[in-house]
């Protein structure tokens, strides 16, 4: 399917190639200042931008790259850069779009699509008034590689814990007496000013920003900038919030609560199966569709479409505090569940049934987990273990914090973790 897209692509660019050159505009030089910053999975790609031309951006894996630039005819269809809209993947019927890179300005984000590890060749022309297509820069190579390893520490946001942080086209991050916090790059934050003095301990991005709290409480926004209080059916502390990103939010918290909505506005209590707090939720389209939540005492409870659900046996008596789902990176290439919590609990499953303990580097509380091309678990102390199959951990490199990790999120090429006295750290 992959091979398909690449073909339709192909075949649509050398169309509109053949259509603007009979136009009336004319070509650019070739542009100056190429420059490609390798991220995970993607790149970033800036050059020297000119009032009046348009740039089309090309790129292809270094060893079937095509060596001359003064023509990218032949560059046309060799990028694997995939689309995305509102930090979301673009599919049709299932098969991810793929990016043109038509008409870009500078900087410009290859969010995913590219193998980590592998070389790849960049190059950009231009042209005015539709003309066709210029000479292109000289190529630059960058080969992507996993993010994760190590950490920076951006400006504490200030004092208070934050425990929730999201990305959709920003970072969104919120804590202890209602803090909340934007950055468009995880290093520089901006206050975000929506008075609530409510303790915020969840958010999730799935076409907007959600974030959940105590007393029951649920934020929406649309751009990160004007929040909004939705009715959420209950009064119970809520922990955590996820998506399916189709058609379906859940948010967990105290006492077992389980409330669901299809937009983020209109909430549903569901029928739990525990009156212990839940503290972390995930989704899988594994199996048709697979949600699975961990909580207090090794709770953990399993529905395949965010309604009904039943209880699962963890085969622990800790404290679970996160959960996260995600495809290995190791020869296997399975896919795997991955719950973390308490004294450096972490454990494994194919299908978010059958769950087996794994051994940690470190006998630490951890609090939360994500995975973008690798798991990221977070915890006690800034300590932070990555893993390629949710089997196999290892340390970080040190974070720069010995404050508690409480939360992180996969961003764009990067991860975000954010934690107590307002620490925040970047891998990219």
């Amino acid at each position: 399917m992959i091979f398909r897209s690449f073909k339709l692509l192909s075949a649509a660019l050398l169309t509109l190639l053949m259509v603007v050159a009979c136009g009336g505009g004319s070509s650019s030089p070739a542009p100056t200042g190429l420059t490609v910053t390798p991220g995970d999975g993607g790149a970033t790609v800036t050059w020297d931008m000119v009032p009046g031309v348009d740039y089309w951006l090309f790129c292809a894996p270094t060893l079937s790259a095509p060596t001359d630039t003064l023509s990218t005819q032949k560059w046309i269809g060799l990028c694997p850069a995939q689309k995305t809209v509102n930090g979301t993947l673009l599919t049709v019927n299932g098969v991810v779009v793929l990016d043109s890179m038509m008409s870009v300005t500078s900087p410009y984000v290859i969010p995913s699509g590219l193998v980590n590890g592998t070389s790849y060749s960049f190059t950009i022309n231009g042209r005015v008034n539709s003309g066709p297509g210029g000479p292109g820069a000289p190529a630059v190579l960058a080969t992507p590689r996993l993010a994760g390893a190590n950490w920076t520490a951006g400006t504490a946001t200030g004092t208070t814990a934050l425990r929730g942080v999201a990305f959709g086209t920003v970072y969104v991050a919120a804590g202890d007496g209602g803090a909340m916090y934007s950055s468009a790059d995880g290093a520089t934050w901006s206050t975000i000013n929506y008075a609530t003095s409510t303790n915020l301990n969840g958010a999730s991005f799935f076409g907007t920003y959600k974030l959940v709290g105590d007393s029951g409480l649920v934020l929406m926004s649309s751009d990160a900038i004007t929040w909004t209080p939705q009715t959420s059916k209950t009064t119970q502390n809520l922990y955590a919030i996820a998506s399916n990103n189709v058609n379906l939010n859940v948010a967990v918290g105290a006492n077992g609560t389980i409330i669901t909505s299809p937009d983020g506005v209109n909430w549903t209590a569901v029928a739990s199966p525990t009156t212990n707090s839940l503290y972390g939720i995930t989704y899988s389209a594994y199996n048709g569709g697979t949600w699975v939540a961990v909580g207090a005492a090794g709770t953990m409870v399993e529905s395949p479409d965010g309604f009904a659900w039943h209880s699962v046996s963890s085969n622990t008596a800790a404290d679970l505090r996160g959960v996260a789902y995600g495809a290995s990176t190791s020869a296997t290439g399975a896919t795997t569940f991955v719950a973390v919590g308490a004294s450096g609990t972490m454990l494994s499953s194919a299908d978010g049934i059958s769950w087996i303990s794994r051994v940690p580097p470190v006998m630490i509380d951890l609090k939360a987990i994500t995975y973008g091309t690798r798991f990221v678990a977070v915890g006690a102390g800034g300590n932070i273990f990555i893993s390629t199959d949710g089997s196999t951990w290892t340390a970080s490199s040190a974070t720069g914090t010995t404050n508690d990790l409480n939360a992180v999120a996969r961003g764009t090429l990067a991860y975000l973790a954010v934690g107590n006295a307002g620490t925040n750290l970047l891998a990219r």
